[in-house]
């Protein structure tokens, strides 16, 4: 079942916590993170470790990602993109020492937009295709990382809403300047699976449950 980005809290309101079975799959364009546990993604929602820092970082501030199309040489682009990528790989490796499991799905994410980084930076450099066609397709692929950032709760509301309005100008920006197609921007989703527990288990549960009760 795939359920929408702001979506995914009201329907995990209505899971018992200890309810078995159930797990999640974020789809962020080419980012997929399956095996997310019912605790993981509560876990999100009241994420006291989330960095509210963060969203600035990797997106507000970036010009590259939002900004007009100002870049006419490879040469302009190329340390913005350089910039964010090393960004991302440094808050992965953080991240990933740290062990947390939110932590590390928000590294899967990064590693996604780094990847989106390296690919224009090789486009760049190879001069295989335009600026406008290099970008666009950063930006387009970029996207759906981005805005998953951008609706995490536990953001601060004066930098959604800075984000929001960028974003909306980045897509402006695509359409009428990097010649994108609105059809090309994928939002965020979550996919919810349930997977019934398998009945030896349970009856090897309920088993000792039993015994300890006698």
């Amino acid at each position: 079942m795939k359920i929408a980005l702001s979506e995914i809290w009201n329907f995990s309101e209505l899971i018992s916590a200890d309810e078995q079975g159930w797990s999640y799959k974020l789809v962020a364009g080419s980012v997929v993170v399956a095996d997310i546990s019912q605790q993981v993604l509560v876990g999100l929602k009241s994420d006291e470790e989330y960095d509210t820092e963060l969203l600035p970082s990797i997106f507000t501030f970036r010009e590259i990602l939002w900004q007009p199309d100002v870049f006419t040489e490879s040469v302009k682009s190329l340390p913005g993109l350089r910039i964010l990528k090393a960004h991302c790989e440094d808050i992965i490796t953080t991240y990933e020492e740290g062990g947390l499991e939110t932590q590390l799905l928000y590294s899967a994410l990064l590693k996604g937009l780094a990847a989106c980084s390296e690919e224009a930076i090789a486009s760049l450099e190879s001069e295989s295709v335009s600026v406008k066609k290099a970008l666009g397709e950063f930006r387009t692929a970029a996207f759906p990382i981005v805005k998953f950032f951008i609706f995490h709760p536990q953001n601060r509301v004066d930098y959604y809403k800075d984000a929001v309005n960028r974003l909306n100008y980045a897509v402006k920006i695509m359409l009428t300047q990097f010649h994108g197609k609105y059809t090309e921007l994928s939002d965020p989703y979550w996919e919810v699976i349930y997977s019934q527990p398998n009945k030896e288990v349970k009856t090897a549960r309920k088993a000792v449950e039993e015994k300890e009760k006698s």
